[in-house]
């Protein structure tokens, strides 16, 4: 899979994931990344809703690989990584950092999320790697603190845009990309975790029927968070909402 795959553009899109999805049963295979000026129907993990105002950017990569779905999922890292190197040119680094399990944070608010769905395609299995940035405007009624990129440029840093910004991280993607097919998870979770918010803090995860308090560990050799219970316990948590305490 060589190559940082075609990009397809559109005035507007229902949802890049769901274009995606149509072009893989229409036979394509990728690697290919959709883009979008607008989005009316973008969505976020567990059906929250994504808005898509332009200016922003809305991008989804189509993949087809060959491992399954529990391994696929640390495309959500590899992600995350490029989303935040390709924010390096414009914010200043020590702003920019990584909350478990999928958003990018500025000034320790949310500015990009990340949404992974797959399915099985008559051409194999298909990985859809949804990504947003807030990058000229932020929603309103989201419940956490949110921020957009144009709020945290510096004066005199190169111009960005949507467009630019996207080019930085397809490029980073596939870098990591790359790095993940040949060496594993391991160097991408070592990377993650140098930008990571919240290491060996108070954290508090929400899960669909309980609530769990204790300290952020790690990361787990498949990505779960790793939480240290007050008796020194280690429980590993494959999905929920991490607030820090």
């Amino acid at each position: 899979m060589g190559g940082r795959g075609d990009v397809r553009l559109y005035d507007t899109l229902d949802s890049t994931n769901d274009e995606a999805r149509r072009l893989s049963e229409g036979g394509e295979t990728g690697p290919l990344w959709v883009r979008a000026l607008e989005q009316t129907k973008g969505r976020g993990r567990r059906g929250r809703t994504w808005l898509g105002e332009p200016g922003n950017l809305f991008t989804t990569g189509l993949f087809t690989l060959t491992c399954g779905p529990a391994e696929a999922a640390n495309l959500s890292f590899v992600a995350a990584l490029a989303v935040a190197e390709a924010l390096d040119p414009y914010v200043p680094a020590e702003a920019v950092s990584l909350k478990w399990p999928n958003d990018v944070l500025i000034g320790g608010k949310k500015t990009s999320g990340i949404l992974l769905e797959s399915w099985q395609g008559p051409h194999g299995f298909h990985l859809a790697v949804g990504i947003g940035v807030n990058v000229r405007t932020s929603p309103d009624g989201i419940d956490q603190p949110i921020t957009c990129v144009a709020d945290h440029v510096p004066v005199g840093q190169p111009a960005m845009t949507a467009e630019t910004l996207f080019e930085g991280l397809r490029t980073r993607f596939h870098d990591w990309f790359e790095v993940w097919t040949k060496l594993g998870f391991g160097p991408i979770a070592q990377a993650w975790l140098a930008r990571a918010s919240g290491i060996r803090q108070p954290i508090i995860v929400r899960l669909p029927h309980e609530t769990m308090e204790g300290r952020f560990h790690g990361l787990a050799s498949n990505g779960a968070l790793q939480l240290e219970k007050a008796d020194g316990t280690i429980v590993e948590v494959t999905a929920g909402d991490v607030f820090f305490g």
